[in-house]
Parts: structure tokens; sequence; C-alpha cells
């Protein structure tokens, strides 16, 4: 078989659902909109409960499927879960503003801006994810935050979806445009749980 981020670039998806590692298989059903499918597959992951991208995507995936309160509360485990650096430990309380939003439960909103408010720090926002806890806090620009990028393409295609995605949650009026730009970017792009929920929104 192919590489699995070669297969993943170039949109073979359908090979890729038979990929041996659940990370791979789960993000290739994703995007074939077989969320229950993708959100057992990479609950089955031997590390899951341990790895903060597992449980974001598998959130994303009962999300997607209809389980909002499952999705919830894989979102609420990742807060505890492992991950590469402080950055990334912002995703998940990020995930619970935009949970809150959606079903209009201020607990998650409060939960999410309180975690987010105790873990950010400007030198936080040097690295990505870290603007997004910036921004949703208030202390980035939304211009800036969706047009500063990397040089890097496959960096870029991430940060872009990403922010995209957040950037549509506070300015609903413009929300569409903002997803189609979340959704816009195959390739790298699909390793960001943003790009899968922005698919959501628009389905």
């Amino acid at each position: 078989m192919d590489d699995p981020r070669q297969l993943l670039e170039e949109g073979r998806f359908e090979e890729l659902a038979h990929d041996d590692h659940p990370l791979w298989r789960g993000l290739a059903l994703l995007e074939l909109k077989r969320w229950e499918q993708a959100a057992t597959t990479f609950e089955s992951a031997p590390d899951f409960t341990h790895s903060g991208t597992l449980l974001e995507l598998a959130g994303a995936a009962r999300w997607l499927a209809g389980e909002r309160e499952k999705g919830v509360e894989h979102w609420i485990l990742a807060l505890d879960a492992g991950y590469e650096g402080p950055a990334s430990r912002l995703k998940p309380p990020a995930l619970l503003i935009y949970a809150g939003t959606r079903m209009n439960d201020e607990r998650y909103v409060l939960r999410g801006t309180r975690l987010l408010t105790k873990s950010w720090k400007p030198k936080v926002a040097r690295i990505w994810p870290g603007p997004v806890a910036g921004f949703l806090l208030g202390h980035i620009p939304a211009q800036s935050f969706v047009e500063e990028g990397y040089a890097d393409s496959d960096l870029e295609a991430r940060r872009a979806a990403s922010a995209h995605f957040w950037a549509a949650l506070k300015d609903p009026e413009n929300a569409k445009k903002h997803y189609q730009a979340a959704i816009a970017s195959e390739g790298a792009a699909v390793l960001e749980v943003e790009h899968h929920l922005a698919r959501g929104e628009l389905g």
C-alpha cells in the first residue's frame, strides 16, 4: 500500500479506509462521511484515551453522527490527554466553546473560556493552534488571525482550515464563506478536526 499521507493528500480515501492504523483509517472514513464507522475506528485505537488528537477526531465523528453529547464527552476527556506541546492543549477547550455555542449550553462555553484564559500566554500565540485561544479570547484581531500564515504549504493548509472554522464561529454573517474556505483545501488540512466540523456545518 502507498504511504498513507500520500493517499490522504491525493484524496484516495476509499483506499486509505483499509489502512492498518486507526488514525488514517478514521480520517478516510470521516472524509467519506461514514461518521459512526469513523468514530468506532478512532475509539478502537490502543492509545485512544491517552491521545488528544484521537479524542478530538472521535468527538467530531460522534458530533457529526448526531451524537453531540458523546462528542462533547470525548472533547472533555481530551482536556487531560497527551499532546506534543503546550499550544496543542488549547484545542479541546476551544472545542467546548464551539459545542456550547451550537448547543446553546453556556456551561461548556464558560468552561472552555475559563480553561483558555488560564492557559493563555502571548508566547503560546507563536505556535499553532495557540492563536485560536488568543482569537477566541479577543486578544488577536480577526483579519490577522485568518490571514497571517506559514510558508510551508502543508502547515498553511492546516492553519487556514482551522482559522476559518473559528472565524465562522465569531462571525455568523460570513460563516458560510469561512466554512467553505475551511474545506477548500484537502490534503494536509484533513488532519485538522476543524476541517471535518466545517464540512458538517455546510452539510
